[in-house]
């Protein structure tokens, strides 16, 4: 819509959030009304790089493999990736360990102790 109202002016560079003529915006005129728009919603503080962070965290968790994580942030490597983010996997390896000893040693998955009420029989 916007290439139409700047007509032969606008310039396509393939962005997001284009100026009127689709050039790259100024870093800090996004950075700011960003920051003015989650204010006035009543969301805080929010700068358009946790963005970045939240996307990465959000798709890590849904089980996004690291290395498509890190090719859509754009890292130079998968490690850049893992120094960041590696934290959020520990989840998995927990349960990737219970998997190798479940396969090697037979034994079911660990399930949460029941717990009873500081009141009741033992039943032995």
């Amino acid at each position: 819509m916007r290439s139409l109202k700047a007509g032969q002016d606008w310039t396509e560079h393939g962005l997001m959030f284009p100026t009127a003529f689709g050039n790259p915006s100024d870093p800090d005129t996004f950075s700011h009304l960003f920051s003015r728009l989650v204010k006035k919603a009543g969301l805080g503080h929010w700068h358009p790089h946790e963005l970045r962070h939240s996307g990465a965290s959000l798709m890590l968790a849904q089980g996004t493999p690291l290395h498509v994580v890190s090719e859509v942030l754009g890292h130079a490597s998968i490690a850049i990736t893992k120094d960041i983010y590696g934290h959020l996997l520990e989840g998995d390896r927990r349960a990737a360990t219970e998997a190798i000893s479940s396969a090697l040693l037979g034994k079911q998955p660990p399930v949460a102790p029941k717990v009873a009420p500081k009141d009741a029989e033992d039943t032995g």
